[in-house]
């Protein structure tokens, strides 16, 4: 089939475009190391809920966007958004070769589930505390599925958190997270994530191609291989 001759031909490319950019590869389901701090730059990792069924996911949607996620206090130091286009093409491409359908209208159309990415633009950024994202995609109108609709006052929780500890990513790490639209609890107005790849400070001052970048990509997704379509 198509889709997993592709798997495969990226899967041939993969470790000439890491050796370029130099990735260290380290994989989690729920990572056993309780207190990680300060990773090296350019490491990839990819974390996901170990009781999820993720065959269970077909369909997705995506906003248009790579959020920059800001400190809490402190000036922000956004990343470059030169990438930003081939961050967003190559998620989408590498969920359609593992066999998932984008949804063109998800303002109307319940997908399975929503991929958010963004950028941390602070140093020492906590990835996995609980925290309101919708700040950062609120704006984008695919939330439209879900009635009465979402506010600032609704948090996206990482299941892995309580295994994983405090996890600090240095400023240009880019995070990818898949949220499974069934996690929705109104009663604690939450979302939940199923997973999450990480690739820790590669949008900093650090001068990568856009190949390297693809790579990083690629490499979340490699990390994961029950991410695949159900039938």
């Amino acid at each position: 089939m198509n889709g997993t001759r592709e798997v495969w031909r990226r899967g041939r490319t993969l470790l000439t475009a890491i050796a370029a950019l130099g990735v260290i590869v380290a994989m989690t389901a729920c990572d056993d190391d309780d207190d990680f701090t300060g990773p090296t730059t350019g490491v990839v990792r990819a974390f996901a809920d170990s009781q999820f069924n993720f065959a269970a996911l077909k369909t997705f949607a995506m906003p248009d966007t790579v959020a920059h996620f800001t400190a809490l206090s402190g000036v922000p130091e956004d990343p470059s958004r030169a990438y930003d286009a081939t961050i967003l093409n190559e998620v989408r491409a590498d969920l359609i070769a593992r066999g998932y359908t984008q949804v063109t209208d998800p303002q109307t159309t319940k997908p399975d589930f929503v991929v958010l990415v963004g950028t941390s633009a602070a140093t020492n950024y906590d990835a996995w505390v609980s925290y309101s994202w919708y700040p950062y995609y609120g704006y984008y109108s695919g939330f439209g599925w879900y009635a009465p609709g979402f506010s600032s006052a609704w948090s996206l929780t990482y299941p892995w958190y309580a295994t994983v500890g405090v996890t600090e990513y240095e400023r240009g790490s880019l995070v990818v997270t898949i949220v499974p639209t069934l996690s929705v609890n109104p009663l604690n107005q939450s979302i939940r994530a199923a997973w999450a790849g990480v690739a820790t400070g590669i949008l900093g001052d650090n001068g990568l191609s856009q190949a390297q970048v693809q790579a990083a990509v690629d490499q979340m997704f490699a990390l994961s291989p029950y991410l695949v379509a159900g039938p």
